[in-house]
């Protein structure tokens, strides 16, 4: 029997990540008739229990120590091959964050086994003894099928690849205690504080309009052109990867499948040919507008709307055409 293990992430709830992540486990679960075990690292956690039983899971590993209340990367990591050691699982599946991209990387080094990162679909191959890893390579141009000879088989799957399937209060599950004890050796450091990040930025993924930017755009100076846009529109502003690589905007505002992951009623792509790793974090807006000189661009491939043209010319003329509504 092959069994799976989901790891949960949990902040003041599980994440949405998470419980997508279980969603896909449960699936590969059935096909291998095997067992999905979850798990839950911190501090207070066993509360979630039930509710990653009803959403599919057939056991919880808990593991809870006041020492697990912040992420830190010797204590869980030792904590977590506690959680591995009693589930015995064939394959893992972890959110493709900050944290558990640490955690996933360091248990991986000491085990010497396989990981692969920022996943986009796992599947298995077609006589169920191996995990098909899935993700986008050359900047999100192809993707690669990735395969593990090391057991258990491990990666980190991206934001808003799967769905989260419906509760079922009524599945039975069990809770298992793993033992935890730590000792300030194996801690090392110690959370003092922390400061919230910027909350101008949170406001992205709740935005009604985006207005994006992409490399079209030429230089930085020219990235008014966004800005005036999103103004009239009463818009939010972001732009590809390559734009925060050059600085353009912040580093943790790019859009794309390892960045913000967003969902507006309108989003309008000016100068972005529309790389895999791109689409992945704006495939789910209601209304896609395109703005781009290349006919070919993958943009206009999943565009309800796409404009042909020069940027240059086309969005002050639509600023303006807005402005005077």
């Amino acid at each position: 029997m092959k069994n799976i293990l989901a790891v949960m992430e949990v902040t003041d709830k599980v994440t949405p990540l998470s419980l997508q992540i279980l969603s896909r486990a449960r699936e590969i679960a059935d096909e291998l008739d095997g067992r999905l075990d979850a798990c839950l690292i911190g501090s207070d956690v066993a509360k979630f229990a039930d509710e990653l039983i009803a959403h599919g899971a057939d056991r919880v590993l808990v593991a809870e120590n006041p020492r697990l209340k912040d992420y830190l990367t010797l204590s869980y990591t030792k904590v977590f091959e506690a959680v591995v050691e009693a589930s015995d699982p064939f394959g893992i599946m972890m959110p493709a964050t900050h944290n558990l991209r640490d955690m996933g990387g360091r248990y991986a080094a000491r085990k010497k086994i396989g990981l692969v990162a920022e996943c986009v679909a796992v599947e298995l191959n077609d006589t169920k003894d191996d995990i098909k890893w899935i993700r986008p390579t050359f900047d999100g141009q192809l993707f690669s099928d990735v395969r593990s000879q090391s057991i258990p088989k491990m990666g980190t799957v991206a934001e808003d690849v799967y769905e989260i399937n419906e509760a079922d209060a009524n599945r039975k599950g069990e809770v298992v205690k793993v033992d935890v004890t730590l000792t300030d050796a194996e801690c090392l450091t110690e959370i003092l504080g922390s400061v919230k990040a910027n909350t101008a930025n949170s406001t992205l993924e709740d935005a009604r309009v985006i207005v994006a930017g992409g490399l079209g755009l030429k230089e930085p100076k020219h990235w008014h052109l966004i800005t005036e846009l999103a103004d009239a529109l009463g818009a939010q502003t972001t732009g590809t990867k390559p734009i925060s690589d050059q600085l353009w905007i912040p580093q943790d505002r790019y859009v794309g499948m390892s960045g913000r992951k967003v969902h507006p009623k309108v989003y309008i792509a000016i100068g972005i040919s529309g790389s895999a790793q791109h689409i992945q974090g704006m495939k789910n807006s209601d209304i896609i507008i395109a703005i781009n000189n290349d006919p070919t661009a993958n943009i206009f491939d999943i565009a309800h709307y796409g404009i042909v043209g020069d940027l240059f010319e086309v969005v002050p003329k639509l600023t303006e055409a807005i402005k005077n509504l």
